[in-house]
This record gives C-alpha cells, structure tokens and sequence, in this order.
C-alpha cells in the first residue's frame, strides 16, 4: 500500500447541509378556487412584502448580501414576518447568524401557512442534518405545491446536494415548465450536468443563464467554474473578470480566478488576488474565505508553515465575533491540514478540541449528535493513517451503527470510506475499491486510493485513468485536491 494519507470534506460546514434559497409567491388559487397553486406568504404590510420580493429578486440571482437590505426593510415594516428570518439566514456568512435568523423563523412557525411552515421545518432539518426529515418535508410541499415552480427548485436543490443529479434534472425542468422565464434552475442544470461529466449540455444551460440575466456577476462565474473544470483555465479567469466587472465585490469570483491561477502553478499570483478581499469588504465571513483559500494555495505548493497561519488566522477571526460554531470548523481544518502533512497525534487534537466549541454553539442538540458522530471518523482517519486497523475497525463499526440508521447519504458514503480504509490495511484490494467506489465521489484522494488499489493489484490502465482523473479533477477551492493533485501528477510521470 502507498503511503498517502489524508481525507475530510474540505467544505465550510460539511456537516451543515447547504442552506437553500427559498422564495415565495403570493398566493394564486387553482381554477377550483380551492386551495393555493403557489406557496402564500403571511405578512401583515404590504410594504414588507414589496421590500422582501425585491430582496427575493437578488436573492435568486445569488446576491444575497445586497438582499440583506430589503430583508431588513421587511423586518423592520413587520418584525414578526416569518420568512424574512428564513431568508436572512439563508444569505449569512457566518454559521451563528444563520442559526440566529433560522432560530426566529421557527419561532414564528404557528403564524403561518403550511407552505411556509413546511420550507422552514425543512431548512431546519437540512441544517441539523436530518436528511429523512428534509426529504419528506418536501414531498409533501412539492405534493401540496406542484405548480409552485420555487418548490420545485428547492426540492431539485435538495436532492442536487444530496449528489442524486438526475433526479434533481426532472424537478429543474419542471421548474422551468411552469416558468421559462426562472433563472436559478438554468444556473443548476449547469452545475448538475457538468456533475455528471456531461460538460457540452452543461455549456448549453449556462449560456442561457447568461442570456437570461446578462447583466449579473453569477452567470459568468458559473460559466467559469465550468471552464476551470474543463482545464481551460484561461479562459475561466477571463469569465471570471467579466463577473468583476458587473460587481467588483462578488467574492466568489476572486476565489475563482485564485483557483485557477493554482492550478497554472502561478501561486503567488493566486494569494495576491485573493488580498483584494480585504480591501473590498470587512465581513467576516468574506476574510475567513480568503484565509481558507491562501491556505488551499500554500497546501497546493506544500508550504504546511503558510497553510496552517491562514487557518490560524480564521481561529483569531471567529473568536472576534464570538462565533463557536465557525471555531469548531476552523479547528477541523487545522486538524485536516496536519493530518495531511503526517502530524496525525496534532490531527486528533485539534478534532477533539473542535467538539468544546460545538458543544457551547447555539444549535440542536440532534446536530451536536451529528456533530460527535463525525469524530468516529476523524478518529478512524487518523488510525488509518498510523495503519491501527483495531481501533479503525472500532470507530468504524461505532460509526456504521449509528450512521446506518439516519438514511444521511453523506454519512452511508463516509461509512463506506471507513469501510475501504480497513480492507486497504488488510491488502484486500478489490473489497478495498469496491467500498471506496460508493464513497464521495467528489473527494479526490478517495480517488487517489482507488488508484492506488488498481495499482497494487497490478491493473496499471486503470491505476493510470484514475490518477488522471485526479491530476485533472480540477475542482474549485479544494484543500483535498491542492494535496493530492502534484502526487497523482508524479504518479503518471511514473508510468
């Protein structure tokens, strides 16, 4: 077995589900004049309303910090108007604010219709990881709502974050049925098909997302990413600049010019572009991007010195804002990073000290239990990584135990990975690949260690596609990919 150890989701918040963007329309009746075709909203000023529809406009459009406004003006003409709060959770940069506005959304829940009181029971839900819960959630809201083309997207948003691509295909095309005229599932068909490796559909889609709303940042930049991952990462920096040009601030898009000038091996350059960050905004949530993305540059170069002083930085950060959920991540990073470069004792320091923070964070006791869950499989990393298969067969079964019964995909593929780190201490190579195979697709070491199963089996064709998979997975911000991409590049000089 080679010698290349590392893994975590590089995620902000792995272990908070995507928070997604939820509209709302008035309430239009059926022909029957029985029951809404579209999800009503419960205010009691029309001029809340007005202000939280032109904050819902920018928010569809993904710019959610110029939606702020409008959502305060909402609030502010009625203090109780309960999707407001869901929406200003949606748009926070920090996971305490978040948690702050979902908090006071639910506790507004009675007031208000089942259509909204089902969105926010499922963002609920989604944020304490209760995938079955979610789920349900919103089969029944797109069962109540099935001409509600927002409910289609969100529950299409859904199962996109959950990877099930093609199912999320049908509820975006159904969006779009109701309303040609939508744009956020243009935006999403792009991201599921590129998902799918189906790069000239996904093309289609994004161009016309880009006719749709030519005047906005995020058509460009979802474009871009397309091109990243395409490898044609010229012209992506150049989508990039044309999102820059329409909003000089869309974070997002300096984060994506910094992601190609990595994988250019122009570094230095990268870590320049992403200090414009903070001469542009003050949000902390903004700064902890760009520590976090100079800390993926210096990974990629393997300067672990430079890369733990930017995480260090975020610690320093979310300790300003008294943010003990942002501390949690902050210390599972610096726990990742030292896992990568073999300082597996600091490793499990830093995850174990990352459970003091979540413990005194504002959030559900069901998403602590998730959260402590997750340390049975930062444990089992790092046993792996000292090649203990006792105790990683012992944090493997605690975790399959309890992971087994939450129906979460995302903890069923980390079981899986946990599974393929036993057999591949074992030697058991084709068991080994079979585990890995139905663990996170989208974690390139996952596929590094595929690789190096087909290797060690003496299968050289197919070790060699899947290191050239890695070398070129090319994906956006990655910590995971900025370690393994110049070992899988290395691999095929070796072939």
């Amino acid at each position: 077995m080679k010698n290349i150890i590392t893994f975590f989701e590089n995620k902000s918040l792995p272990f908070i589900a995507i928070f997604l963007i939820v509209a709302i329309s008035f309430a239009l009746l059926n022909c029957n004049n029985q029951k809404p075709s579209k999800i009503p909203i419960t205010t009691n000023s029309e001029a809340a309303l007005e202000y939280y529809n032109e904050g819902l406009l920018l928010s569809e459009k993904l710019r959610g910090q110029e939606a702020v406004y409008f959502y305060l003006k909402a609030l502010a003409e009625d203090n109780e108007f309960a999707m407001a709060y869901l929406q200003m959770a949606q748009v926070q940069t920090t996971p305490k604010l978040r948690y702050k506005y979902l908090s006071k959304a639910k506790s507004l829940i009675k007031y208000v219709s089942e259509g909204e009181k089902l969105l926010i029971l499922a963002v609920e839900a989604g944020a304490n990881n209760e995938y079955e819960k979610q789920y349900n959630y919103y089969r029944e809201l797109i069962e109540r709502y099935p001409n509600d083309e927002w409910a289609q997207n969100i529950y299409a948003h859904f199962l996109f974050n959950w990877q099930k691509y093609e199912k999320a295909i049908s509820h975006y095309e159904i969006a779009l049925d109701i309303n040609p005229d939508f744009s956020q599932p243009y935006n999403m068909l792009g991201y599921s098909y590129r998902q799918l490796g189906d790069f000239q559909q996904a093309e289609t889609y994004f161009k016309k997302y880009i006719d749709l709303i030519k005047d906005d940042p995020n058509p460009y930049d979802s474009y871009a990413e397309l091109l990243l991952k395409m490898g044609k990462f010229e012209s992506s920096i150049d989508y990039y600049h044309n999102a820059l040009e329409i909003k000089p601030n869309f974070i997002a898009s300096i984060i994506g010019i910094a992601s190609n000038l990595n994988l250019l091996d122009r570094h230095e350059e990268a870590c320049k572009e992403l200090e414009r960050i903070e001469t542009i905004s003050a949000d902390p949530g903004d700064l902890r991007k760009m520590h976090y993305a100079k800390a993926v540059a210096n990974i990629d170069i393997g300067d672990f010195d430079r890369a733990i002083k930017e995480l260090k930085e975020n610690i320093s950060i979310s300790k300003s804002i008294d943010d003990n959920l942002a501390l949690g991540q902050d210390l599972i990073n610096l726990g990742n990073a030292h896992l990568m470069y073999e300082k597996p004792d600091d490793a499990l320091k830093y995850f174990e000290k990352s459970m003091e923070y979540f413990e005194k964070s504002n959030i559900s006791q069901d998403l602590k239990y998730y959260i402590r869950r997750q340390l049975f499989v930062s444990a089992g990393r790092v046993a792996f990584y000292n090649k203990d298969v006792d105790i990683l067969k012992e944090y493997t079964e605690k975790y399959k135990s309890s992971a087994q019964q939450t129906m979460n995909p995302n903890e069923i593929r980390k079981a899986h990975e946990l599974t393929g780190y036993i057999y591949l201490l074992k030697e058991n190579f084709p068991k080994a690949i079979y585990e890995f195979k139905q663990a996170n697709q989208q974690n390139p070491i996952i596929l590094y260690l595929i690789g190096t199963a087909y290797e060690d089996l003496g299968d050289s064709d197919k070790a060699r596609q899947i290191y050239e998979s890695v070398a070129h997975f090319n994906s956006l911000n990655d910590m995971n990919l900025a370690f393994i991409r110049k070992t899988a590049l290395a691999k095929l000089d070796d072939f």
